[in-house]
């Protein structure tokens, strides 16, 4: 984890609201591509129908109604190169819309579906928070008691 980039991070985003200088998810990319994540930008070298996890923080969840009735979550997260088109189906709506909804930074693993050039959406398998999935890599206990809390507020956005 790069501390002076989560030092950023947590101070973009207390005061401006908005992060300028950096992702939040930029101080854990080293620990996320060790445990198999892919940034938006490697989406584009991965065959259809290969499994994938991505990391990103929710921007945009929409249930548009469809015309069977069945409900169907599209979901929008966005890392540090770009945005992921996630979709969340009826049996893993049970499963994880809880978890979508109480934790902005999430780690999804999925298979992709690609639709011609560039264009591609994730059907979710399984929704972790970052937190959980950076669990053994990261301690967070490490350091003062300002970092810990700095660590667990970024974690929570």
């Amino acid at each position: 984890m790069e501390k002076k980039l989560l030092e950023y991070a947590i101070m973009e985003e207390e005061y401006l609201k908005v992060n300028i200088f950096t992702h939040p998810l930029a101080p854990f990319r080293e620990d996320l591509k060790k445990l198999g994540f892919i940034t938006s930008k490697e989406l584009s070298l991965v065959k259809r129908g290969s499994k994938v996890k991505v990391a990103g923080r929710v921007i945009l969840i929409h249930t548009p109604p469809t015309k069977t009735g069945v409900r169907i979550m599209f979901v929008t997260a966005e890392d540090e190169y770009g945005l992921l088109d996630l979709v969340l189906l009826p049996q893993e709506q049970k499963k994880y819309s809880r978890t979508l909804l109480l934790n902005s930074l999430c780690c999804f693993e999925g298979e992709i579906k690609k639709y011609g050039r560039g264009s591609f959406s994730i059907t979710i398998e399984r929704i972790i928070p970052l937190e959980d999935a950076l669990k053994g890599t990261i301690d967070l206990k490490n350091g003062s008691n300002s970092e810990t809390f700095q660590q667990e507020t970024l974690l929570n956005l």
